[in-house]
């Protein structure tokens, strides 16, 4: 009895302790499809230790490249370019772009700590195996200090191992090779469906023929 109490208690303790997942900023959609367009949210569910927050500060990797920021209502928004990986993006050749998004709080004033507020933008993401991780670290400046959301895992590591991890995005299967294996199967039945029908049709003619000759 005396070691359940103790357990429980220790559980609590651990409880108590440790600081909520939620707590990190991160990024939603936590999935999206591998060179494909997708909008992104980054999610700042707090301030910096009770701290306002006037600031977000995302950078973008040298991978992704084209980014769209929303506008955010009493919020300033602005952009950094710099180099970004060659890639084909509407029949040209794109060699840089947006490498950072920073929204600053002007009108609104700076998000009270303890408040939930998303900063959109719209991205291509690059081409990838599903299960690549791409990571968009953010600073988060604050009226009283600033929380860097920068950590990226090292091999070995996951985010769970990190105090301060990057948001990432999860990159799945390709929209086109997402299509290309459910068309396979689609196609099939379609066909056989048309096959059938083709025959229950020549089965009625045949039918509806030798009634006509008996009657004859």
């Amino acid at each position: 009895m005396r070691f359940k109490t103790a357990l429980v208690a220790a559980l609590a303790t651990l409880l108590i302790a440790a600081p909520p997942a939620a707590a990190h900023i991160t990024i939603a959609p936590a999935e999206a499809p591998a060179d494909g367009y997708a909008t992104l949210q980054v999610q700042v569910p707090h301030g910096c230790d009770g701290s306002p927050t006037k600031a977000i500060r995302v950078q973008i990797p040298e991978s992704v490249p084209s980014v769209t920021p929303q506008v955010h209502p009493g919020w300033e928004v602005t952009t950094e370019e710099g180099p970004k990986d060659a890639v084909e993006l509407h029949g040209e050749t794109v060699t840089s772009g947006v490498e950072e998004v920073v929204w600053t709080a002007a009108d609104a004033g700076p998000l009270p700590d303890g408040r939930l507020d998303l900063f959109g933008m719209s991205v291509k993401l690059p081409a990838g195996k599903g299960g690549d991780p791409v990571y968009f670290p953010t600073v988060q400046e604050c009226v009283k200090g600033r929380d860097g959301w920068i950590q990226i895992p090292q091999p070995g590591e996951t985010e769970d191992d990190l105090e301060s991890p990057a948001p990432a995005v999860i990159l799945t299967a390709s929209e086109g090779e997402q299509g290309h294996s459910e068309s396979g199967p689609s196609t099939g039945l379609a066909i056989a469906a048309l096959v059938l029908g083709g025959l229950g049709l020549l089965t009625g003619l045949a039918a509806l023929s030798l009634i006509l000759r008996k009657r004859t």
